[in-house]
């Protein structure tokens, strides 16, 4: 090997965090643009189903994201096998997550 895993998690974040940093700006900047094909904004009821989606997608993002300390190379990688909890339910959590919070 030429380099270890704490070094390749270094190496695969830095590159991944300068994306995340300029595709979350282009998206701000550039919410509003373009066709308004629906305005749901004074909808009490769209807000709250909107809130309760959120709300549900949480409990299946988080099982699925990494331990911070092995993100910032401060602790070695391991590997995480959840048996329990919402992994029961579905085998890709942040999938099901995800598609929720869109």
């Amino acid at each position: 090997q030429i380099v270890g895993p704490r070094v390749w998690r270094v190496i695969f974040a830095f590159p991944s965090l300068c994306l995340a940093y300029s595709w979350i700006t282009y998206f701000i900047a550039h919410a509003h643009d373009g066709i308004t094909f629906y305005d749901l904004s004074g909808n009490d009821l769209a807000h709250t189903v909107a809130f309760c989606v959120n709300y549900i997608s949480f409990f299946f993002l988080y099982p699925s994201v990494f331990n911070l300390k092995e993100v910032a190379a401060v602790e070695p990688p391991t590997l995480h096998l959840w048996e329990t909890g919402i992994i029961r339910i579905t085998r890709h959590p942040q999938f099901v997550g995800q598609s929720l919070w869109s």
